[in-house]
């Protein structure tokens, strides 16, 4: 038994089969279900063929086409066309997730024991199971995939460094530049050349496998800084590439606590987790670290700050935005873990403790939202396929995924105003879904199709 428990892969195997729990759920949990309503109706368009693999397409329309500027779709659209083989699911697309996101646990084991001793790379690879990779390993969002990927291609970079095999360069290449396409901000992860450049400044350097990561760069500038720019340009919607370096200097000031909180708790969930990474830092400022870290480290928090200041607020209010670092305050606990010795495994199991225990809400089906899944009913019965319908979502996505529908997600205050609402209608659209736990005292705007204890279905008069 203390042979299995001692073995990193009985863990990251542990790992895949606990988030298999509930995989089948809809994406209707606590945290981010709006980010997987997004991506499951980009998913749900490659299924049904209404866009092709350059043209990501939402249901959130506001009117136009829904074809949005995003992150590199591979993902959703891999997901939609094995809705064709197997049935259109969101458990498909956490299946994905949790697959890769374990792959790259392995190879995150693996890339850290090149360079550490084989305790500080275990401990390392079991913090970041528990961090907050663990909850977004499991969501239909690219963010922990992006992380996995990326970490592969790491490796595949030292293995070129290493032996010089052409299947290396390429593995390395198309997992780095795939990594940063699924997500950019894994960017400053970047700083790992420098590692590697004074990591192996006593041995001869290959020109070449030294170009990769920045070769790597280009399919992501092209895609996010020309491709989809154009998309806005031509139909008017993309996704958030943040703010002035200033706009996210000013949030960070406005709101200390919020990114106090941002830095300290949620990389692992845990404040034990934080304690451990302090000791880790004043073990390394005695016994003193490499060249290799002196220098990388720095660029790496260079890098991330940029990356949390463009973000802005978005930073403060989203979990999921530190986890480009997380690995690396893994490796810091996993070397603090690594030095003490009969009480490591102590300490590893209350930092586990805290950190799963304050994430297993999300595992769960959230039953105060259940009641949305009659949406789905709803709009087979009683809307066209092709209607297009408005709906107090209030921002979120989620109900206007459920409905299968495609339109306009509004606040509670805009859909009480008949003049917006007209102009809906105008537009061409058909059908208002009222949410009428958020919304009651509606103007008449039509006839009632549906009158429910939670939806109501108004036809709208064209």
């Amino acid at each position: 038994m203390a042979k299995l428990v001692s073995n990193i892969f009985f863990w990251i195997a542990l790992f895949f089969l606990v988030h298999l729990i509930g995989i089948w759920n809809p994406p209707i949990e606590a945290a981010h279900s709006w980010r997987q309503a997004t991506g499951l109706m980009v998913a749900r368009n490659y299924f049904e063929g209404n866009t092709s693999f350059w043209y990501p397409m939402v249901n959130e329309t506001s009117g136009g086409t829904g074809i949005i500027g995003m992150e590199f779709p591979l993902l959703y659209y891999i997901q939609g066309k094995l809705g064709v083989l197997f049935g259109f699911h969101a458990g498909m697309g956490r299946l994905l997730n949790v697959l890769i996101s374990t792959l790259g646990l392995v190879y995150f084991y693996a890339l850290i024991r090149r360079f550490a001793e084989e305790k500080t790379a275990f401990y390392a690879t079991l913090l970041l199971m528990v961090s907050c990779f663990f909850m977004y390993s499991r969501k239909v969002m690219p963010d922990t995939e992006a992380l996995a990927v990326y970490i592969i291609g790491i490796y595949y970079f030292f293995e070129a460094l290493r032996f010089g095999r052409w299947k290396d360069v390429v593995l390395s290449f198309v997992m780095l530049s795939l990594g940063l396409l699924l997500k950019i901000s894994v960017l400053p992860l970047l700083a790992f050349l420098v590692f590697a450049f004074v990591k192996t400044s006593n041995e001869p350097k290959k020109p070449v496998v030294f170009m990769i990561p920045f070769l790597s760069l280009i399919p992501a500038c092209i895609w996010y800084f020309i491709w989809n720019p154009y998309l806005a340009a031509h139909f008017g919607s993309w996704y958030n590439l943040g703010g002035g370096l200033m706009n996210g200097g000013k949030a960070f000031l406005e709101s200390p606590f919020l990114l106090l909180q941002q830095l300290v708790f949620h990389p692992f969930v845990s404040y034990l987790a934080f304690g451990l990474c302090l000791y880790g830092v004043i073990r390394l400022a005695k016994q003193g670290v490499s060249w290799a870290w002196k220098l990388s480290l720095p660029l790496f928090l260079v890098l991330f700050t940029g990356y949390a200041l463009k973000a802005g607020v978005i930073f403060l209010t989203h979990e999921y935005y530190i986890l480009p670092m997380v690995p690396l305050l893994a490796i810091l606990g996993g070397y603090a873990l690594s030095t003490l010795g009969k009480f490591s495994w102590v300490f590893m199991l209350l930092i586990s403790m805290e950190a799963i225990g304050n994430q297993l809400y999300d595992f769960r089906l959230n039953r105060s939202e259940a009641y949305k899944l009659e949406l789905g009913h709803l709009a087979e019965r009683y809307i066209p396929t092709q209607a297009l319908v408005a709906i107090n979502g209030n921002s979120n996505p989620q109900e206007l995924y459920f409905l299968g529908r495609s339109g306009w997600n509004l606040s509670d205050d805009t859909l009480r105003q008949k003049h917006v609402v007209h102009d809906l209608t105008a537009k061409g659209c058909s059908y208002l879904v009222v949410n009428k736990r958020t919304l009651s005292n509606l103007p008449d705007y039509g006839k009632i199709i549906y009158n429910g204890v939670d939806y109501q279905v108004i036809q709208l008069a064209n």
